[in-house]
């Protein structure tokens, strides 16, 4: 299974856009995490016939709306994924998922961290914000290995790590 993964668009739909058609089209992504700001525009993705899982940004009034979860987790292809927009909003359960997806620095990182692999897919605010480049991330839960892959805006591998499946929770 493959995932596409986007956070911080702050209503950038062009951009967003563009880079949910590359997910699909060029890696093969059935399902896109939208982290937050702007939460609708995680919404537009899903109007558009977008597979999306989207949790609210710190800075969207549905993040202050009880009825929003600001957290999601669940099991793909045997594999627990939690997300949030904030790495704040994770509970003790969210961090002891196999893989961890969360934006909100604008800053790109793919880590493993004991038995988690933590994924933060950067930004599609602008191609440049707060000095950093607009950047996704994919991640690929293969049968024994799970690769998780931050890419430029314009497809380019920027950083990659591969670990096997025994090794996360």
């Amino acid at each position: 299974m493959i995932l596409g993964v986007m956070s911080d668009t702050h209503g950038n739909r062009r951009l967003m856009c563009e880079v949910a058609a590359t997910m699909e089209a060029a890696h093969g992504a059935t399902v896109i995490f939208h982290l937050g700001d702007d939460y609708d525009d995680g919404e537009a993705l899903a109007r558009a016939g977008h597979t999306v899982r989207t949790v609210p940004g710190l800075w969207c009034a549905a993040y202050r709306d009880g009825r929003i979860p600001r957290r999601l987790l669940e099991t793909l292809d045997g594999v627990t994924v939690a997300c949030a927009h904030a790495e704040k909003d994770l509970r003790h359960t969210e961090r002891a998922a196999a893989v961890i997806l969360t934006g909100h620095t604008h800053r790109a990182a793919v880590c493993l961290l004991g038995r988690s692999l933590y994924v933060n897919p950067g930004h599609l605010a602008a191609t440049r914000n707060r000095g950093q480049r607009a950047s996704y991330a994919v991640v690929d839960i293969g049968p024994e290995t799970v690769r998780a892959a931050i890419h430029e805006a314009t497809g380019r591998v920027r950083t990659e790590i591969i670990v096997e499946r025994a090794r996360l929770a």
